[in-house]
C-alpha cells in the first residue's frame, strides 16, 4: 500500500510517541546496565617474553673456548707469517692433538717452499654441543675469511695460492678441556662447503 506524504508523517510521529511512552514508563531507580566489554586477549611481544636461562657453566665455558680459539688463530698467523721462524711453543698454550700438529706441519711446509703468509684472516665463530667438566668438549662453526691472508712466495711475491680458491671458508674445530683448561683439538677446513 503506498503512503501519501501526509500519511508518512503521521507514520513517522506516532513511531517517535510510542518510543517516547517506553521510555516513560522505566522506573527512574532502575539504572539501564552498562554494556561489558570484553577485554582483547594479547599475546606478549618477543621483548616481554621470557628469555630462557644460561647454564652459567657452560656461558663460562663458552667464553674460555672463544678465548683458546681466538688465541689458537692469532698464534697460528704469527707463526705462518715467517715460517723460517722455530715457532717455539706459543701454540701449545691454545692447541693439542691435531690442531698443533697440523700447524707445525703446515710451517715445515712453507719453510721448505720458500712460502709466507700475508695479511690476516677475519673469523666469526660460534660455540655448540658445550659439554663442561673436566672432560669438557665444544664444537666451533666459523666462516673464515681468508682474503686478505694469503700465501705468497718468499723470493718473489708471487701469489702461492691454488687457482680458484674461495674467500671465505667453513672450519669446524672442536674444543677439549685439557689441563685446567679449554684448548683447540682439531680444526679441519672443509673447501667444498660454502659459506
Amino acid at each position: 500500500m503506498w503512503l501519501n506524504n501526509s500519511s508518512k508523517v503521521i507514520a513517522g510521529a506516532l513511531v517517535v510517541l510510542t518510543a517516547t511512552l517506553v521510555a516513560g514508563c522505566t522506573p527512574a531507580d532502575e539504572v539501564p546496565p552498562t554494556p561489558t566489554t570484553s577485554t582483547p586477549t594479547t599475546t606478549p611481544s618477543a621483548s616481554e617474553r621470557p628469555t630462557p636461562s644460561v647454564d652459567p657453566e657452560v656461558s663460562t665455558a663458552e667464553a674460555a673456548i672463544l678465548e683458546a680459539y681466538r688465541g689458537y688463530w692469532a698464534t697460528k698467523v704469527a707463526i705462518l707469517a715467517d715460517p723460517a721462524v722455530e715457532p717455539g711453543t706459543a701454540l701449545e698454550a691454545y692447541a693439542v692433538d691435531t690442531a698443533l700438529t697440523d700447524v707445525y706441519s703446515t710451517v715445515l711446509t712453507y719453510r721448505s717452499n720458500r712460502i709466507v703468509m700475508v695479511g690476516e684472516p677475519i673469523t666469526d665463530p660460534t660455540v655448540s654441543e658445550v659439554v663442561p667438566g673436566v672432560e669438557g668438549t665444544a664444537t666451533i662453526t666459523d666462516c673464515v675469511d681468508v682474503g686478505d691472508w694469503q700465501p705468497m712466495f718468499r723470493d718473489t711475491g708471487e701469489s702461492a695460492a691454488a687457482p680458484g680458491q674461495a674467500s671465505e671458508v667453513l672450519t669446524v674445530s672442536t674444543a677439549y678441556f685439557y689441563m685446567d683448561r679449554w684448548t683447540i683439538r682439531t680444526s679441519v677446513v672443509d673447501r667444498d662447503t660454502p659459506c
